[in-house]
């Protein structure tokens, strides 16, 4: 066995042979050595199937793979046909209040000559309780996201002082004195 003398001068001896046993490591910026791994010989293939040995196993199995197969496919074929049809009843309902919508805009008050003043002013009314109803239900829908909000908050703060209570408990934001004591053996536990 050869071995080897490290650095200039005195020093221990390497052995060649533990040496090559060894591998450098670099894992993201961290560099350490480990004991190289044995790589194993991949298994050997497995033997050719032959057009001759098939049997009526390997028949049915193929047939049964076809079979699900196409189970799945078609499983597949109605969620996506369902997921279209629920998409089209969304464009429609869409489309449908975009047109009204438009038909509003373009004829937000009839002329005056047509309607009776009562009956624009009951409309102006109706509408604007509309938009009052809309805001008290936003409104509402707001303060339940905050009153949410403010319960969650109010969990990680309780979380956040359970986590750092025990750090708090430490002696170590005691007195000095106290830590001195507690950290170094007094000269009459020694004695006793």
């Amino acid at each position: 066995m050869a071995e080897e003398q490290t650095g200039p001068g005195p020093g221990p001896l390497v052995d060649l042979a533990a040496e090559d046993e060894w591998e450098v490591v670099n894992d993201d910026g961290f560099v350490y050595k480990r004991r190289k791994r044995k790589h194993n010989a991949p298994p050997p293939p497995p033997p050719p199937i032959s057009s001759n040995t098939t049997n009526a196993n390997d028949e049915q199995y193929l047939r049964q793979r076809r079979l699900l197969k196409k189970a799945a496919l078609l499983n597949l074929t109605a969620k996506y046909v369902q997921e279209i049809t629920q998409w089209e009843s969304l464009s429609q309902l869409s489309q449908t209040r975009s047109t009204s919508t438009v038909t509003s805009i373009k004829d937000p008050v009839p002329s005056l000559s047509s309607v009776p003043r009562t009956q624009m002013q009951n409309d102006r009314k109706g509408i604007l309780r509309e938009l009052l109803n809309q805001a008290e239900a936003q409104e509402d829908f707001i303060k339940g996201i905050t009153s949410i909000c403010d319960t969650a908050e109010l969990i990680c703060e309780a979380h956040e002082r359970d986590l750092k209570q025990p750090l708090l408990d430490l002696p170590v934001w005691e007195s000095p004195t106290t830590l001195v004591h507690s950290l170094c053996p007094s000269d009459s536990d020694d004695n006793a």
